[in-house]
This record gives structure tokens, C-alpha cells and sequence, in this order.
């Protein structure tokens, strides 16, 4: 049986031509909805044209009404906070880090394009705008260049410490007060932060005191990045690369391994009777433990500075005499890298506390562990 549709549709469109003519582009769209609802409408073919035109006209009405009398524009608003609750569950891959001025060593910055590390090397008031310079430092161990970002979180005083049996927790009045309390920022960064690597860089804070400063907390938004082709390709002289290591420098130097980018600095040097022990810390921003490793190189006096060369000339030949002077050495890792944190361990390389001033060395892995699955998983 046609039934009456091919008549509503008829009298929709004459009424789309005629009486509907100066709507906006909506209309088109409520035509569609109105439809849907004269497919709902009840008829038999007793229904005079008069009738027809009256369900037309009161369905019109309704267009965009739900059964619990939500309007259009509220049906829309609904739709677009359920993407927003979509998009906001993928924005959770960029975690919160909370970073406070005295922090010793680095925290894991997760971003949906991986894990960087970031620490707060100190902070000092701007007197041109009554803010606060805050001086960070991220680490790159992604084979990718991070060419534009913007770290969006609050900051504020410590968290409150509370009482022995007070849950830390959003419902605890002393948590909501103190939530409360924060300040959101917002710094758009287009320093790159180039791969395997370290990055320091400047942000701006508009804080009242540096007590607003005890605690900031932030994510890492990545708006541009672009791969590295060398490092895509394994160029660069294959996965294992040799990372240089100036003994009295204070910043870590990224070591590339067949398992990814690993962290080296080195904390402090000790004479003992057969050489020099060579005290270090292993980053490992990986889930995996290596359980056996090797540091392979060679270690010499520090490096020709070149300010101190009269010539470019002078300078090479003073490169050579000390390249060929480097000694190579080999030392086994005696303690696990857990994952996820830094290890330390120790070295021991033949010759005098005073002669150990440079290393150049490859983090050979010959085991790894992943942990066990949780029960339940």
C-alpha cells in the first residue's frame, strides 16, 4: 500500500517553494527532520487536504523537539558535549605533570606523541610585567622535532597536607578550596625541541608572589612536529650512536640504542687504586628493565677549546693530537636500569682521576625484562 507519503512529500515541497522561500539555509535541514516526523504521523486516506495541511504545519513546529521537549538548539548543544566528552577522552594521553621549584632531577611529561622528560631549572621575577621568568628544560627522546607546543595548566601553593584518615580526594573541603585557589596559564612555545636532546626554554607567569609558584602543573599540547628523516632511516651511523660526555658538565646527553633513547650524566669521579671510578645515571623513559649492558667508548683529557686556538688551522691540529689520544674502554653495568626512572651505576676506567675528563661511549643492551601482567588483565 503507497499509503500518504507520496503525498506529504508533494505538499512538503510546495510548501518549500512557496510559503518557506525566504528561510535560511536551516530550513533545508529542518525539511529533512520534517520527514522524518510526517513518517511518524498516523493517516488514512480519509484525511482531507485542509487536515494534511494542519499535521503539516503543527509537525513543522515540532521539528527539532525531542519526546522530552528539548528544543533543536539543545539537541545540537547535547551532541556537541558528547564529542567534546570524546575529544576530551583523547586529550587524557596528555597528562598533568606537577613540577614545584625545589624538584630534584625530571618528571615524564606523556603527550599523545609520547613521553618527554621536563625539569624547572629555577625561576626569577620579570620586572617589566610583575610576573614570573620560569626556566624549564624538556628532553626529547622521540626521533621527531617538536617545532610548535603549548603547555596549558594552573598553579597555585602546595597541596594541603592533611590529617592521618583524610582522603585526598576532590571531595575533601581542604582539596576543593585549595583547587580552587589555582590560577590557569596558558604558553604557547615555538622554540623546537629537537630530537634526542635537551631543550632549555623560558615561559611567562603572570603570579603575585612566588609562593604561587610553590606548585605548577601542566600538559603538553604538540600543535607541529615533523619526523626526523635521518633518524627515520637509521642514518646517522645505525641504531647504536655515541654520546659525548663532558665529565664536569651538569646536563645528561642522549645515548641511541637499538631499544630507543637512553639518558647519561655523569654525578661525580673517585680515585681508587686500580683507576678511576666513574659514578653515572641511566634514564630509562621505557617499561622495560635492562637487566645486562655495557658502556663501550673511549675516554680521554677534555676537549680542545676552540677560543683558545689562534687558527682554524691550529684548532684542527690540536683536535687530531687529542682524538688520537682517546683511550678505548669497555665496562659492563653491574646494576639493573629499571624502567621509567634513573639508575645509577658505576665504571671503572684505567688511568688517573685528572686524565678522565671526557667519554664517548655506546649503551651496548644484551638483556631486557618487561613486568609481569596484573592479575586480571
Amino acid at each position: 500500500m503507497s499509503g500518504p507519503f507520496p503525498i506529504l512529500r508533494s505538499f512538503a515541497a510546495i510548501l518549500l517553494s512557496l510559503g518557506l522561500s525566504g528561510c535560511n539555509k536551516d530550513l533545508e535541514e529542518r525539511l529533512d527532520r520534517l520527514e522524518a516526523e510526517l513518517r511518524g504521523v498516523r493517516s488514512d486516506t480519509r484525511d482531507t487536504v485542509e487536515e494534511l495541511k494542519t499535521r503539516v504545519i503543527s509537525a513543522e513546529t515540532k521539528v527539532g523537539v525531542s519526546g522530552q521537549g528539548k528544543t533543536l538548539d539543545e539537541r545540537i548543544r547535547s551532541l556537541e558535549d558528547s564529542f567534546g566528552e570524546v575529544l576530551s577522552m583523547k586529550s587524557r594521553e596528555n597528562e598533568m605533570v606537577y613540577l614545584r621549584a625545589n624538584l630534584q632531577g625530571h618528571a615524564p611529561l606523556l603527550t599523545d606523541h609520547g613521553t618527554f622528560l621536563v625539569r624547572i631549572e629555577g625561576m626569577d621575577l620579570n620586572l617589566k610585567t610583575g610576573g614570573y621568568t620560569v626556566h624549564l628544560n624538556i628532553g626529547n627522546p622521540q626521533a621527531i622535532a617538536v617545532q610548535q607546543f603549548t603547555l596549558r595548566g594552573d598553579h597555585g601553593g602546595g597541596t594541603p597536607e592533611l590529617p592521618e584518615g583524610e582522603s585526598y580526594d576532590l571531595r575533601n573541603e581542604k582539596l576543593k578550596a585549595w583547587q580552587e585557589s589555582l590560577k590557569p596559564f596558558e604558553y604557547r612555545v615555538t622554540k623546537t625541541l629537537e630530537p634526542f636532546s635537551w631543550t632549555p626554554f623560558d615561559i611567562e607567569i603572570a603570579a603575585n608572589s612566588r609562593e604561587e609558584l610553590d606548585m605548577i602543573r601542566f600538559s603538553m599540547i604538540v600543535e607541529n612536529a615533523q619526523l626526523n628523516r635521518q633518524f627515520a632511516e637509521g642514518g646517522g651511523g645505525g641504531a647504536n650512536q655515541f654520546a659525548h660526555l663532558d665529565i664536569d658538565a651538569k646536563s645528561a646527553s642522549v645515548m641511541k640504542t637499538d631499544y630507543g633513547a637512553f639518558l647519561i650524566t655523569v654525578k661525580s669521579t673517585e680515585q681508587s687504586d686500580v683507576g678511576t671510578k666513574v659514578h653515572l645515571e641511566i634514564g630509562n623513559p621505557y617499561g622495560f628493565t635492562l637487566n645486562q649492558c655495557r658502556l663501550v667508548g673511549d675516554f680521554g683529557k677534555a676537549r680542545p677549546k676552540r677560543d683558545a686556538s689562534a687558527s682554524e688551522e691550529e684548532y684542527g691540529e690540536k683536535m687530531a693530537a687529542w682524538t688520537e689520544s682517546l683511550q678505548p674502554f669497555e665496562s659492563m653495568i653491574s646494576t639493573k636500569i629499571s624502567n621509567f626512572r634513573w639508575s645509577k651505576a658505576t665504571i671503572l676506567l684505567p688511568g688517573k682521576v685528572g686524565d678522565v675528563k671526557f667519554l664517548r661511549c655506546q649503551l651496548r643492551i644484551e638483556d631486557v625484562t618487561l613486568p609481569a601482567a596484573m592479575a586480571g588483565e
